[in-house]
């Protein structure tokens, strides 16, 4: 994850204006579902984590970006976060209420990406959480060209993992093979982004 190196250290900063709004909502929705057991996958600098410490929620995650996670233990809120990789955990099964990503799906390979939600569901008792771009009918053309641009300015990698996410589906693509329920959708930037929350099947 070499190329967090030089942008670990601001990248909440950069961020924080555009996803406020949702990490406020991730926070509402673990409330109303009082979800005791939490686990954040690709967590980063912890900055949902934290957030969620702020209102008495405990909850963990995991990154495989040392410079992400360094950024994650310091600061006046610590995260409890630690190294491993999101394909692979170490975790039991079921062992969490909720296991959630945000904005982690869409920048890896699309097999990369199968293999995330995979170990989500399997470590899962309950729900999964996600957030993450979907552009549709919902999606003005001014958030669909923003959402571009802030892809391309992220690497050439990072890019293409992006567009092969928009072009097998995105969310829809990713998750047509999981056997859970949608239970609640919410629209962000002008409809480029999808808060989804999934429960499993009984």
């Amino acid at each position: 994850m070499e190329e967090y190196k030089y942008t670990s250290k601001f990248y909440d900063i950069l961020l924080y204006p555009f996803v406020r709004t949702i990490r406020n909502k991730v926070v509402d929705v673990i409330k109303r579902h009082k979800y005791n057991t939490i686990l954040d996958v690709c967590c980063g600098t912890g900055d949902q984590i934290k957030l969620l410490k702020q209102h008495g929620i405990d909850s963990e995650g995991i990154d495989i970006s040392s410079d992400m996670l360094s950024v994650a233990a310091n600061g006046k809120i610590k995260a409890k976060c630690r190294l491993e990789n999101a394909a692979d955990t170490s975790y039991d099964d079921n062992q969490f209420e909720l296991v959630m990503a945000s904005f982690a799906l869409h920048e890896k390979d699309h097999a990369i990406a199968k293999q995330i939600l995979k170990e989500m569901v399997r470590v899962s008792n309950k729900s999964l959480l996600i957030v993450d771009y979907e552009l549709g009918k919902k999606t003005s053309f001014i958030s669909k060209w923003l959402i571009y641009l802030i892809e391309w300015i992220a690497g050439k990698e990072h890019y293409l993992n992006f567009k092969s996410y928009i072009n097998l589906g995105g969310l829809d693509g990713l998750l047509n093979d999981i056997k859970f329920d949608t239970i609640e959708k919410h629209y962000f930037g002008d409809g480029g982004v999808v808060l989804i929350v999934l429960s499993k099947t009984n």
